[in-house]
């Protein structure tokens, strides 16, 4: 029989994988309909080393916008390795005119009405769809995600971070910001490599507990660590923490929130290619 700590479900976290991509990691990229901010050396490189690249109705917009910040124009039809290879979502944020075009240009439209849920996902159902017709394996789908403006927005992205286990598996989502990585830890052992940066710097984290209390939660690594603790809203959550060595463990018997700011990180790599 086996030690029953071989048994416990443990998962590793790399999250500078967003800024060095070798052939490795196997990711689509997934482009709400939020503001971009991000700067153009990591999120061009990004999507030209994507399996899948997905743009969300009105995010089709956005990411034409963000291209022409970039001096790179689109329906010009020299830059192809930019087209999306799924455009998603209700549409009612993306005009037919474009979606027409970007479909002549290779585009796979697929139009999600469903009101019960968000755009995102379904979106999220899409990919899982998508990569299973063409035997694509993704390790990971990286979402932009701002976490300014609508706050029942951002809620309901938390919400869909919640659901992605039943959407795509066991692929990790991983939102984010121009500023900021944040996914779901789920029950069972999690060890996150922190960037040396980040430490020095004593970047922020946080872990929040929503939806229902995380009755024991244990965590090593950080400034303010737990022990068999509970976190709740109305109780103690887990905010403007940060860390104490380069690897972090967080050992819980609930779903929780891991965020983390990347600042450092994106000053590190401004202006590479």
């Amino acid at each position: 029989m086996q030690p029953e700590s071989s048994q416990r479900n443990e998962t590793s976290w790399d999250p500078i994988n967003v800024f060095h991509h070798g052939t490795q990691c196997k990711y689509a990229i997934v482009v709400l309909n939020c503001p971009i901010y991000w700067k153009h050396s990591v999120l061009l490189q990004l999507w030209q080393n994507a399996q899948i690249t997905v743009t969300v109705d009105g995010g089709t917009h956005r990411w034409l916008r963000y291209l022409e910040e970039q001096e790179i124009d689109l329906i010009s039809g020299e830059h192809e390795q930019y087209v999306p290879g799924l455009i998603t979502g209700d549409l009612d944020s993306c005009s037919h005119a474009l979606l027409n075009k970007l479909r002549n240009m290779g585009s796979v439209v697929v139009q999600t009405p469903d009101q019960d849920n968000t755009d995102y996902t379904k979106a999220l159902l899409q990919v899982g769809h998508y990569a299973k017709t063409r035997n694509l394996e993704l390790d990971e789908i990286y979402v932009l995600a701002e976490t300014s403006g609508r706050f029942d927005h951002i809620i309901g992205n938390i919400n869909t971070l919640y659901k992605c286990d039943k959407l795509v598996g066991d692929i990790k989502v991983i939102q984010f910001a121009r500023n900021s990585l944040t996914w779901i830890l789920r029950p069972g052992l999690h060890k996150i490599r922190i960037p040396e940066i980040l430490v020095q710097q004593q970047s922020w984290c946080g872990l929040l507990p929503f939806g229902c209390p995380a009755s024991r939660i244990t965590t090593t690594g950080l400034k303010w660590n737990l022990n068999n603790g509970t976190m709740e809203f109305g109780g103690l959550v887990s905010t403007s923490n940060t860390y104490s060595n380069s690897e972090v463990t967080v050992d819980t018997d609930t779903p929780i929130i891991w965020t983390m700011g990347i600042e450092p990180l994106g000053e590190m790599n401004n202006g590479t290619s």
